[in-house]
Order: structure tokens, then sequence, then C-alpha cells
């Protein structure tokens, strides 16, 4: 698949679609509309052929585990099955076949197949917060519950999304003021009956 011919988003009229010349153009040179283009290293490359799987030219040969009439390339690092360069998964130094990713994709056992993690700091300040909004009654154990809670996220592997150490961090300490002016309140309130 070839890229699109860039066209002047005013005037719709196709621009020049060498690189070089796109990269230094400003203006459209039909409508002098202001441009601003970014050409991406990747412009006017075709696609990228993948690796295709040999057929095994005899009996001597490995098979991939998978597809038995295709020669093995590598071994899976975690399993040991002979893979074909179809079933051959790289992940960073590993070769991986389908099977392991998939494991690996549950149980987050490899670094790059992590989809998702908690965000414990969200979790831990809406804990300390809601009871502020709906009851004043429970700070005390939602204090307790939101300390816990960070000690445990700190524990746990970061998001990949935001740096959550510092807001946990403040979270926990946050729960525990919160614990104990809870806790100071219910003996003030005792002691004055």
């Amino acid at each position: 698949m070839r890229n699109p011919d860039p066209a002047c988003p005013a005037c719709g009229r196709l621009l020049p679609s060498a690189p070089q010349f796109l990269a230094t153009l400003t203006a459209c040179p039909n409508c002098l509309a202001d441009l601003e283009i970014a050409v991406f290293p990747a412009f006017g490359r075709g696609p990228m052929v993948g690796r295709t799987a040999e057929k095994t030219s005899g009996d001597d040969e490995a098979t991939c585990f998978f597809h038995p009439s295709k020669k093995a390339s590598v071994p899976c690092d975690r399993c040991g099955r002979f893979l074909c360069a179809l079933c051959d998964l790289p992940f960073g130094s590993e070769h991986l076949c389908p099977t392991c990713v998939q494991a690996a994709q549950k149980s987050g056992g490899i670094e790059g197949v992590v989809r998702a993690r908690v965000r414990w700091d969200i979790i831990v300040w809406w804990t300390v917060l809601l009871p502020v909004l709906v009851c004043y009654f429970v700070l005390p154990i939602t204090g307790l519950v939101a300390a816990g809670l960070a000690i445990w996220g700190l524990r746990r592997p970061p998001s990949r999304v935001a740096r959550s150490r510092f807001s946990l961090i403040a979270g926990m300490i946050t729960g525990l003021l919160f614990a104990g002016g809870g806790i100071a309140a219910y003996v003030a309130l005792l002691m004055n009956k």
C-alpha cells in the first residue's frame, strides 16, 4: 500500500510528494495558505515484508511445533518448543511461542506484555476523600484502610501512565492524619459525655 498523496487542507490541490521538498514547504503553491508539514521518516517507503517460514526439505530437520511442515528456526526460550519464522515472537532478547505469550498476558510475566496496571494512588485518594463528602464518622476506618492500600500499592509495580509514588505517599499520610483526627474526635466526644 502506498502513502496517499498529500493535499492542501485549504484548496484540496495535491502537493509535491517528494519528502525533501515537503519538509521545506511553508505555504501552498496554489492558494498560498499557510502550511505546517511534518514528514515522518517512513514517508514514501513501501510496506515492510515479514519473514516467511521455510518448508522442511527432509526428515533430518527440526520442525515447528505448531506447523509440522515448516522448518524450525529457533526454540522458545520459555517452554523449549521449536518454532518456525511465523511462530517466533521476539520480546527483547527472548524468542517466545504464541502459547507462552498468551500465558504471560494472563499472568503479567513479560514486561512488554503487561496491558494495564492498577492505579493504587487513585484508589487511596477515593478511599480518603469519599467519607469526607458522605459521612464523617467513618473517617478513622477509611483513613486506616487508605494507608494500608497505599502501603500495598507502594509494593506493587508502578503505573505506566503516571508517576503515582508521590501521590501514594501523600495519600497514606492524609489517610493517617484523617484516622488520627477521627479517633481524636471520638475520644473528645466520649470525654464530653
